[in-house]
């Protein structure tokens, strides 16, 4: 009989199991992990995450075109699209879960051990508090209550029964759809708040079974 997902995250991380349907439970520790894809990514998994980064990239160029913005201004707004949407992508990956959702293993940094804790994690992502330091000052308490926000949500995430935890980030995705579109955000950023929860809420807070080849 095959494990449990519990069996297997209470007891014993480095696994590879079969799953009905054909597939594979991978929690492997990979000695290799990194920060920006975690454990064994696929060059599929890193194609996607490029694709997303590059997609919002382009995105934020086309509509930023029309604005007055300096060289320091595009280099935070390349940064922002290239981060936030590389990562809303890079967060649902099975490599991902398979390195953040694992306990951390001796090989890891400091900087691996801190980013495996998910509220911290979620906490140190102050990319609305940058927006609006940068390019709307006059902001700064919008961006302040997205930013209580996104943490608070994660919170919320974190501590729903396992079984909810998707669909409960996902409600707390549309309800960030639905705010930032009734009362937007900063011209050009207009994307940051959801995309932000669709990063850190919805891709990186929920525990999930990576799947293997």
């Amino acid at each position: 009989m095959n494990p449990s997902l519990s069996d297997v995250v209470d007891t014993d991380w480095d696994r590879n199991y079969a799953l009905p349907g054909g597939a594979r439970a991978d929690w492997r520790r990979d000695p290799k992990a990194q920060l920006a894809y975690g454990a064994f990514p696929t060059r599929s998994e890193v194609a996607l995450v490029w694709l997303a980064a590059v997609a919002l990239f382009a995105w934020t160029a086309w509509a930023g075109v029309g604005f007055d913005w300096r060289w320091w201004q595009w280099g935070i707004a390349a940064f922002l699209a290239l981060d936030i949407g590389g990562g809303a992508v890079a967060n649902c990956l099975n490599s991902a879960k398979r390195f953040y959702h694992t306990p951390p293993a001796p090989t890891d940094t400091r900087m691996s051990r801190l980013a495996r804790r998910p509220l911290v994690f979620a906490a140190i992502h102050i990319h609305a508090l940058v927006a609006a330091f940068a390019f709307a000052p006059t902001m700064l308490g919008a961006s302040l209550a997205w930013y209580v926000a996104l943490v608070a949500a994660a919170v919320l995430v974190r501590f729903t029964p396992l079984a909810l935890a998707r669909p409960v980030a996902a409600l707390t995705v549309t309800a960030a759809i639905a705010v930032s579109s009734r009362f937007g955000f900063i011209e050009g950023l207009e994307w940051l708040p959801a995309m932000m929860f669709l990063k850190i809420v919805f891709g990186h807070m929920v525990r999930e079974e990576p799947y293997g080849r």
